[in-house]
């Protein structure tokens, strides 16, 4: 009979679950399941009504600068290719003008980039050091380190 209860109880506590009690919710294994599909629904939203997607939400200008000077894109040239007069793409690299999500579009194709990649904070700067025989310091002035 003991050995009974004994195998009773290990089954038991093979089947109990390792959450601690008072947890609620899908599991991990659930929840990323749920993170896979939600990421689907939202690049689906994305790309049949950009409008609404990105409806309040302002692109970053330095996102801009960036893919126009990795793909080697500048002055008037790049406003004729996406349809404007000369100001347009300068005012929306300093932020004066706020391009529509058709403009945002318009740019993508002429850069190869998402469109979600304009409306992502911009990067943290980075910090290049220069170092002599005086010392090392920050590229563009800064408080320097002795060597």
């Amino acid at each position: 009979m003991t050995d009974d209860l004994e195998l009773a109880r290990q089954r038991r506590d093979r089947h109990r679950s390792t959450r601690p009690v008072g947890a609620f919710g899908p599991s991990r294994r659930k929840q990323a399941v749920i993170g896979r599909v939600m990421d689907r629904v939202d690049q689906a939203a994305e790309r049949n009504h950009p409008a609404d997607y990105y409806a309040g939400q302002v692109p970053t200008p330095r996102r801009i600068t960036t893919a126009l000077n990795l793909c080697g894109l500048y002055g008037p040239e790049v406003d004729r290719a996406l349809g404007g007069e000369e100001p347009m793409v300068d005012e929306w690299e300093s932020g004066a003008r706020i391009p529509t999500v058709a403009d945002v579009q318009a740019l993508a194709a002429l850069t190869g980039y998402p469109v979600r990649f304009f409306y992502q904070p911009a990067p943290p700067p980075v910090e290049a050091w220069m170092c002599g025989s005086d010392g090392c310091r920050i590229a563009g002035g800064g408080e320097g380190v002795p060597s």
